[in-house]
């Protein structure tokens, strides 16, 4: 019988280091996105400073691209710009309005998957189905003589 060499274990996949939860607090239900110091590091080329930085983020609902979220490195100063808050080890997280019909109750954080990123500069992220825009329908918002 030859003999069998074991290999070593190379330990869990590597994790994006963007995180996705809906907190409730007395003022109401909120989304709140993690980003962590590793994920800074790689993505921004830094740890973020709470004082100078935000992100700015952008949804779309257009049926092509409604899983995404676009995760933007901005000045704190930009009108768009959300501010961000720090957490343990390094990480950040930025609180948001739900921007859909979210079920009541908290849902624990899940890790959201990275699908393109610009070094330094924005990330593009994969958004679970309960966090995903509506989608347009053709002639939504329009007057029915326009269709």
């Amino acid at each position: 019988m030859p003999p069998i060499f074991p290999q070593p274990f190379n330990g869990a996949p590597l994790r994006s280091g963007f995180s996705i939860a809906v907190s409730e607090s007395k003022a109401g239900q909120f989304i709140r996105i993690g980003l962590s110091a590793a994920a800074q590091e790689l993505y921004f080329g830094g740890v973020l400073k709470i004082e100078s930085d935000g992100l700015v983020l952008e949804l779309s609902d257009v049926p092509k691209d409604n899983h995404l979220m676009k995760v933007e490195l901005a000045g704190a100063d930009d009108p768009q710009a959300l501010p961000i808050t720090g957490g343990i080890k390094g990480s950040l997280s930025v609180k948001l309005m739900p921007w859909c019909q979210i079920a009541a109750g908290k849902r624990s954080a899940a890790e959201l998957q990275v699908v393109s990123a610009t070094a330094g500069k924005s990330v593009s992220l994969k958004l679970p189905e309960w966090a995903r825009p509506a989608l347009v329908k053709i002639g939504q918002g329009k007057p029915i003589m326009e269709i």
